[in-house]
């Protein structure tokens, strides 16, 4: 299988602590791969990193095969251009309506006409289960569930060959998150991504991830199936999971 995204021996201080701590992992065109961990271990500041949005580091973090401490700019922009970013809290601005949220990419950055982009977005947001009446709505006007689905509508426009997921379950309500779990799962099949999502929620982990990377103290603590963590993993973070039934 085709490597997609390479780490290795990653490094990282920030400031006078160690965030980071030799980190090793090879994610394959395809996979959903879930890192957890408790709150504070480094999750976020490693796709920070990956995406090269925090430097220096120490180590070497390779997208599409290419090693983007090497890149100029402009070819890390052509990278990021194939990514798609789901945030922890939606992200969206407040300014601008569902449709305009979802097409920002392409309005600002591009001369398509704006009725081309608003009918490619409300077709996003149809085939993720909204209601075309939501398209000219504003951001405050959603529920929280509605605005993680403009969210990751937002990160499909462009047709990412890898989506980041930040904690895509946290603050919503158990059905809610059940709902987008199963989304998460769908979109994954459909459009034929490679899924890196983050969070600390072991149901959603146990549900998407066919491989778990577990982080603590910024260091890779175990690495495996979800199965395979809950039989062999004494990690408090997966044993209270699987004692509560899970």
């Amino acid at each position: 299988m085709e490597k997609i995204i390479s780490v290795k021996n990653l490094n990282l201080r920030i400031g006078n602590k160690e965030v980071l701590n030799d980190i090793n992992f090879d994610i394959e065109k395809g996979e959903s791969v879930v890192i957890v961990g408790p709150s504070g271990c480094g999750k976020t500041v490693l796709i920070k990193t990956i995406l090269g949005i925090i430097k220096p580091y120490k180590g070497e973090i390779y997208i599409f095969g290419k090693n983007i401490e090497n890149l100029r700019e402009d070819e890390l922009k052509e990278i990021r251009e194939k990514i798609g970013m789901v945030f922890q809290n939606s992200a969206l601005f407040d300014s601008l309506s569902v449709w305009e949220n979802v097409g920002f990419y392409y309005l600002y950055h591009t001369n398509r006409r704006k009725e081309d982009i608003k009918n490619q977005a409300i077709e996003i947001l149809k085939s993720l289960g909204l209601d075309e009446s939501v398209s000219d709505m504003m951001p405050e006007q959603l529920s929280g569930g509605m605005k993680k689905r403009v969210s990751i509508a937002r990160a499909l426009i462009s047709k990412p060959e890898i989506i980041f997921y930040d904690e895509p379950t946290t603050g919503l309500d158990p059905i809610t998150s059940e709902n987008l779990t199963s989304l998460i799962k769908k979109i994954h099949q459909e459009f034929n991504t490679t899924d890196i999502t983050i969070t600390h929620d072991v149901k959603l982990a146990s549900k998407i991830g066919k491989k778990l990377i577990l982080i603590d103290q910024g260091r890779i603590v175990e690495v495996g199936t979800y199965e395979e963590l809950r039989k062999k993993s004494k990690h408090p973070i997966i044993r209270s999971y699987v004692e509560m039934g899970g």
